[in-house]
């Protein structure tokens, strides 16, 4: 059986903390062999094992990995032989990402005026390329958020609970 991704990015995480399964167990009040099904991909990883690497070391990955393998869909670290995870570079892709959205959206917009019955394929092909270009942007501003946070010490979890109490204050969201 292969392993899933997340499954691979809990074990990465906890081998960079430098904590064995069961060091980890102990964290989290489970078994020593919870945490290998999990690693090994006999279970899913857990929620609170995805909690615990975010609130504790500041490492969403295995959130998004998690969260990926539940739905089937969503963010996912980029590990691939092209990519290049240093800030830097991923600072100049995000902008390069939200120009190219921008830009699909901009597009877009003009046929977002006219009800959805009544365009032909060729307008919508201009909608659906904005939604595209716009995951590519939401991917490259996961990374960009998960890369300063991580380098720079800024809690991961305390930059998403001020986001929410935000959008609570103006009432974009109910408690």
């Amino acid at each position: 059986m292969k392993t899933g991704r997340a499954a691979t990015a809990a074990r990465e995480a906890r081998k960079q903390i430098g904590k064995t399964q069961l060091q980890l167990s102990m964290d989290l009040f489970e078994s020593r062999e919870a945490i290998s099904q999990q690693e090994n991909g006999r279970y899913r990883v857990q929620p609170n094992v995805a909690q615990y690497f975010a609130n504790k070391h500041n490492d969403p990955w295995v959130g998004f990995e998690a969260a990926s393998e539940y739905f089937g869909w969503g963010p996912v670290k980029l590990d691939g032989e092209a990519v290049d995870l240093h800030r830097t570079t991923i600072s100049l892709k995000t902008k390069e990402e939200l120009e190219e959205a921008l830009e699909a959206m901009l597009e877009a917009s003009k046929k977002l005026t006219v009800n959805p019955q009544s365009i032909d394929q060729i307008e919508i092909n201009v909608i659906e390329k904005s939604v595209h270009e716009c995951v590519d942007a939401i991917t490259a501003l996961n990374h960009y958020v998960a890369a300063i946070c991580k380098e720079y010490g800024i809690s991961w979890v305390k930059v998403w609970t001020q986001h929410k109490m935000k959008l609570i204050q103006r009432r974009f969201l109910k408690k």
